[in-house]
This record gives C-alpha cells, structure tokens and sequence, in this order.
C-alpha cells in the first residue's frame, strides 16, 4: 500500500520563479512539493493588491489540487501565505515561511516603508536588468545564496522586463500588507519559522514571533543568509520533514 506524501505548495520571492525550490525535491523526502508560478497571475490577471493576487491564487490551486495542502512561502511569497491564511484559515493544514516579513504594526512606519521603496526603485530603474540585478543581489543579506544561483536561474531572473520588476516591487511591498501577528496567533495551525544565522532582522524577527505564537516554531538555520533555501537546502529540507512529521 503506498502511502500519499503530505503535499506542500511552494511560493517564491521577489524576483524568483516557481522551480526555485527545485533543490527541496527529493526521492526520499517525506512530503511532495509543487512550486507555484504566482507572479505570472499578476501579469495575466488585474492583481493589484496582496489580497487580489491571493484570491486568485487560491482559484488556480483549487482547479489544479484537490487534497489538503500546507503553505511554504520565501520573502515576499511568505507574505502572500500569510494572506491566504487569514482569507482561507480553514483551508491550510500548516504554514512553513522563510524570513516573511509579517507587516507594520502602525501607519507611520508603513508610510515610511512606502517613501523608502520609491525612492529606492526610482534610483535603480534607471540603469538596465543587469545592473538592477547585480546590485539588489549585491545587498549582504544576499551575500551567500548569490554566489550559488545558477546561470539558468540568472537568466531566468533577467527575463523580467524592469516595469514589470518596478510595478512588482511597489504593488506588493510590506508598507501595502496587513499586520499578520494577530492572525498567526489566533489561527492556531502549525506553524515553521526559517531563518538563516546570518539574516539578523529575520531571525530576531523569528525568534521573538515564536514567544509570542504558540503554534509556532523558529528554526536559525546555520550557514544561510536571507534566501536560506538557496544557503542550505539540506538543513531545510530536514527542517521540513520533522516539521511535517511532528505536525
């Protein structure tokens, strides 16, 4: 009798692709992974907010898979997890989230976020995709996983056009989400926190989300920077089976 492999549904980040996780794909793994091409809704649907995008998504994923499913999203796609969660809190049997930013807890850091990305996007479209490129993964919360992205991965990255990049950056910034804490607290769901020990806004983030969910727990995943599934993948994928297991 073969027994069905818990089904995780993989989200990326800003400038990612849905293979990205290809590197968590094992024969022997104790959970099926299916990444998700999400960004291409925002440019096939009218997608403008956080909630748009995980309306829609959440349609895509019911057309495709009909069992229970656990979300794993990186970065920005941690983000739009946590909208899935707080619109669809029954639908999830878990939530694994890789340095997630959970939002603003008052409007004047939000508007201080907003003002900050213009600022930096207005600065950085004004050279082309390369450079764009060379200098956000210049940024030393990169510092590591950069030097292992593939050249498929590069020029899958560079096949962006920068309005797209821009439009992708400003719509769907922290400034523009909720503030999920509360919603992580009373959803009582499992819940993994990954974090790279060289990503220090993340892991206190991490570690002080974890005090105050119950159902959460963070893990400081060593030798990984802020893409912690590019640093390690061993370790997460490890993380993920016991996380799973324990579920």
């Amino acid at each position: 009798m073969t027994v069905k492999k818990p089904l995780v549904i993989y989200l990326h980040g800003f400038l990612g692709h849905h293979s990205d996780a290809n590197s968590l794909i094992q024969k022997h793994s104790s959970f099926d992974l299916v990444g998700i091409p999400w960004s291409k809704l925002i440019q096939d649907n009218n997608c403008w907010t956080l909630v748009d995008l995980a309306i829609t998504l959440n349609t895509l994923i019911d057309n495709h898979y009909d069992k229970a499913c656990y979300l794993y999203g990186y970065s920005m796609g941690g983000r739009l997890a946590m909208q899935l969660v707080s619109l669809y809190p029954e639908k999830w049997q878990g939530l694994i989230l890789e340095s997630a930013h959970i939002g603003f807890e008052n409007g004047i850091q939000r508007r201080a976020q907003q003002i900050y990305w213009q600022e930096t996007f207005q600065k950085l479209m004004s050279s082309d995709i390369t450079i764009f490129l060379k200098q956000w993964y210049d940024q030393p919360l990169f510092h590591r996983s950069k030097q292992l992205l593939s050249q498929q991965e590069w020029k899958k990255k560079e096949g962006y056009s920068l309005e797209f990049i821009r439009d992708w950056a400003l719509l769907f910034q922290t400034a523009n989400q909720i503030y999920f804490r509360e919603i992580l607290r009373s959803w009582k769901n499992p819940i993994l926190f990954l974090a790279g020990d060289e990503d220090s806004k993340y892991k206190e983030l991490g570690l002080s989300l974890e005090k105050y969910i119950m159902a959460m727990k963070t893990v400081v995943v060593k030798q990984a920077d802020h893409n912690v599934h590019v640093s390690n993948p061993v370790a997460v994928i490890a993380e993920i089976n016991d996380f799973l297991k324990d579920a």
